[in-house]
Order: structure tokens, then sequence, then C-alpha cells
């Protein structure tokens, strides 16, 4: 069994502090960061919690760390919802394989009508257990002025699915983008 404190280390160890820096093809550089307010996003939690603000975002993030917000506590909050998240909760702990290995598309949002995800791409990985992964990344807003070298992106969505599931609904009439190079960049402090 695993806890939402072990995933939150996890999480913090291996994904926040770091820059994943794509090359594509044709030269574009995707620098992917992690968030602490966007844990709980990732995991599902807002549906489970049903958008309380109290269990997202950092306090979310602040009530796995303080072992106040267990999977017990989504559990039975609503246990249908929970069974629906349970997988991208598994399975988080493989993001480092779907960021190694994923196969990297431009994400149209009016080509997937079945989703609202507003994301520009998305990385895409089936595992050994048949498991699909699916984590969408989207252009970090910024408070300055848009400069065309920005190329700071964020994990906004992770959503993981199963064979009996339409597993490829997202890559469905997405653009392949190959990547030319991978790195992991720590951030010094």
């Amino acid at each position: 069994m695993f806890s939402l404190q072990e995933i939150q280390q996890y999480y913090a160890t291996n994904l926040e502090n770091k820059t994943f820096r794509y090359t594509l093809r044709g030269g574009q550089i995707l620098e992917l960061r992690f968030y602490q307010q966007s844990l709980c996003h990732l995991l599902g939690i807002q549906h489970i919690m049903h958008h309380n603000k109290k269990f997202i975002g950092l306090s979310g993030y602040q009530k796995i760390q303080a072992g106040t917000l267990t999977l017990d506590t989504l559990r039975k909050r609503d246990a249908l919802q929970y069974k629906q998240m349970y997988h991208r909760m598994q399975e988080l702990h493989k993001l480092g394989e779907v960021l190694q290995r994923g196969a990297m598309y431009r994400f149209y949002i009016l080509r997937q009508p079945r989703t609202n995800i507003k994301a520009d791409y998305l990385l895409y990985w089936c595992n050994a257990e048949q498991l699909y992964h699916n984590l969408f990344l989207a252009k970090e807003k910024s408070l300055l002025p848009a400069r065309q070298t920005d190329n700071s992106y964020s994990a906004i969505s992770y959503v993981v699915m199963t064979e009996k599931d339409n597993h490829d609904m997202y890559i469905e009439q997405q653009e392949y983008k190959q990547i030319l190079k991978f790195e992991v960049i720590e951030k010094t402090h």
C-alpha cells in the first residue's frame, strides 16, 4: 500500500526543484517544471473533494504534508470518485519514466472534443502493466510581457487509463513531435 505522504515525498524529491528540458525536432525547446500547488490537481483530488479550495493547491499540499489529508480521508469523502482517481495516485511515482520514455504530442483541444483540458503538449507512455499515462503540459503564464523565447511549461493534468478504457483518445488526431534530446536540470539554491 502507499500513502499520500509517500506520493508527496516522491514528488518533492524527484520532480520539484528540477527542470525537464526537451529539445524537439524543428528546434522547439520545452522546459517543464512541477510545482507544489499542482500536486493535488495531478492526483485528481479536486474531483474527490468537489473543488473545496481547502484541499487543493498549496493548501492541499500542506494538508498532505501535515498528515491531515490522507487516502482514507479521500476514500471516505467520495468512494466512487476515489476509485476513479486511484490509478493516478497509485501511478504518480512512475512520472519519472513518463518523462524519460514518453512520446511527445502537440495537443490541440479543438481536435479532442471529449476533454476540457487546455494543454499545449502531452507526454504519452504505456507501461508493462498496460496502463496508459497522459501527462498534459501548458505554457506558463508570465506576468512579464510575452517573449518569443519563453519556453516554460508546467504539468497541469495527469490521466492514467487501463486497457479497457479508450486509452488512445488523447493522442488521436494530435501532432507527434520527435524528442531529440532530454535533460534533467537540478535547481541550485
